[in-house]
């Protein structure tokens, strides 16, 4: 189950045709963000998501420099034999996202942090792939290694969700934040993704400049980095 789940929550770089011929209409509430989708409720749903994870990152001092587009289909997204809720192309800022309705259709069990996936955790999804798009905005390297973005990513989708479900998957989760000495690694992400996300969003809420130790992932070159 806890593979599964790190499979979910990994982005994937993918370059598709498709987005060129796309048809995006803007957030009401944003000119940084542009949706694709069939329908205006689902459009809507994700407009709000988006602007909420926008805050969150404006607030750790980080905001989007281009346009981030994101599409959203009804089709399984499949990232090496994997389902993935979503995708992010570095190359195009698209974010392709499954709408809510077809990541249950595909998978009944769907989980997230160790919860039944539901429309709390979708927002908390969509506001993954906006941190993954504005983290690539500020990055200093063009293929960024993933542990130092997964750790921005997971900490802006705890930071997106409702006060009252963020503290208890914390409390349920029962881990300290991560501390001078650790290594922020792929292999404890892959082992332990609820735990990763949960060490990840305490260790960054409890800085006093956070956006210090943002500069360290933004500037890390490898697939690890070391807590100062």
């Amino acid at each position: 189950m806890r593979l599964f789940l790190f499979l979910y929550l990994m982005f994937a770089l993918i370059l598709s045709p498709e987005h060129a011929a796309a048809d995006y209409s803007g957030c009401p509430a944003s000119s940084t963000v542009e949706i694709d989708s069939s329908d205006a409720v689902t459009a809507e749903e994700v407009c709000t998501a988006a602007a909420t994870a926008l805050m969150v990152l404006e607030d750790l001092g980080l905001e989007a420099k281009r346009q981030i587009r994101l599409r959203i289909i009804d089709t399984a997204i499949d990232h090496h034999g994997y389902i993935a809720y979503g995708t992010y192309d570095s190359r195009t800022d698209v974010i392709e996202l499954m709408s809510y309705d077809s990541i249950l259709a595909h998978n009944q069990a769907a989980v997230m942090y160790d919860e039944f996936f539901d429309r709390i955790h979708y927002h908390g999804a969509i506001a993954h792939e906006i941190a993954h798009a504005v983290f690539h905005h500020h990055s200093l390297n063009l293929s960024p290694g993933t542990a130092p973005q997964e750790y921005l990513a997971h900490a802006v989708q705890l930071a997106s969700l409702p006060e009252e479900r963020r503290r208890a998957i914390i409390a349920r989760t029962r881990v300290s934040p991560w501390e001078s000495g650790d290594a922020i690694s792929d292999i404890y992400m892959a082992l332990e993704p609820t735990r990763f996300a949960v060490k990840s969003y305490t260790h960054l809420a409890a800085l006093a400049e956070p956006r210090t130790f943002i500069d360290i992932l933004l500037n890390s070159k490898w697939f690890y980095v070391y807590i100062p």
